[in-house]
């Protein structure tokens, strides 16, 4: 095929497209709820954007550059904020411990919700609905109501000397929601397809690893970003867990960060961007399957 043809051929294709963008452009300049629509969407990203940007141009700043006067670009790349993050705080040592222990979290998240979700989902047996009814109660109740009852019981049993214990509470208040999202997920799946593989003489481990959690791959990445989110955020149970410098999370480091007398607001903002970028790095390379976990179940066939 030469080029003359090639392009002959992709002409109609990109006049087809042009015309396609046109047209829906025109729908939305003469429909006004489409354009009131977008314009609020615009409106919420710059709304987002902008303190992250402003926080991103402070990292660079003095104080006296910040509180002289807002700017979204800094007056010169001045790193010292990031050096001093390094050696003079235990900044860096929070963020190890929240990638430790968030990653633990999830990994024992995992561990306990699906396998349970797929005997809630795909197992009759007595008392399975009331069993899930005890879960789906559990969801409303915030977990700042056990905080005291969860220290109690650490305090207790000897779990707070030991290091990333409090896995086991993130864990635990993870799992009433997530099991909720896995058990509707797995119950979408067609029956048919689990008990071809009966027939076929596999077994219900083999099920459940080879068939379930390939068709539920959406619903865990779901729970994956929701819990990831929820416990890297997390900033009262890692105070009240994890009191010594050493074992703190970065949101406590963040928070313990300013000095007695003076706030050095450069250093406070580059330890936000550590926080922030881990988040947006996670997002950014999960997002299409949040939006197809989050969307599976609106349509069924």
């Amino acid at each position: 095929m030469t080029t003359n043809s090639v392009l002959q051929a992709t002409r109609p294709r990109t006049q087809a497209n042009r015309s396609g963008s046109a047209r829906a452009f025109s729908r939305v300049l003469h429909n006004p709820m489409i354009l009131i629509a977008y314009l609020v969407l615009a409106l919420n990203t710059v709304s987002c954007l902008i303190p992250i940007l402003w926080t991103l141009s402070n990292s660079f700043r003095s104080n006296t550059q910040i509180f002289g006067r807002f700017s979204l670009v800094p007056e010169q790349f001045d790193f010292g904020a990031y050096v001093s993050m390094i050696t003079h705080t235990n900044i860096l040592s929070g963020f190890l411990n929240s990638v430790i222990i968030t990653g633990l979290s999830l990994a024992l998240l995992f561990v306990c919700v699906l396998p349970a979700a797929f005997v809630l989902s795909r197992i009759r047996f007595a008392f399975s609905k009331v069993i899930y009814g005890f879960f789906l109660i559990a969801i409303f109740v915030p977990g700042i109501v056990l905080l005291q009852a969860t220290y109690s019981i650490f305090a207790q049993t000897g779990l707070l000397d030991i290091p990333y214990t409090i896995v086991l509470a993130y864990t635990a208040g993870q799992i009433p929601f997530c099991l909720f999202l896995m058990v509707a997920y797995m119950r979408e799946i067609d029956s048919t397809i689990e008990e071809a593989a009966l027939v076929d003489g596999a077994s219900g481990w083999r099920i459940f690893l080879q068939i379930i959690l390939p068709m539920s791959r959406n619903g865990i990445v779901t729970i994956m970003i929701l819990s990831f989110v929820s416990i890297w955020n997390d900033y009262i149970y890692a105070l009240v867990f994890l009191p010594e410098p050493g074992r703190q999370t970065l949101t406590v480091a963040l928070a313990n960060a300013k000095g007695e007398y003076t706030v050095n607001y450069g250093l406070l903002s580059a330890a936000a961007i550590l926080a922030i970028v881990p988040v947006f790095v996670f997002y950014l390379f999960t997002k299409n399957l949040l939006m197809n976990g989050m969307s599976s179940g609106a349509v069924k066939g």
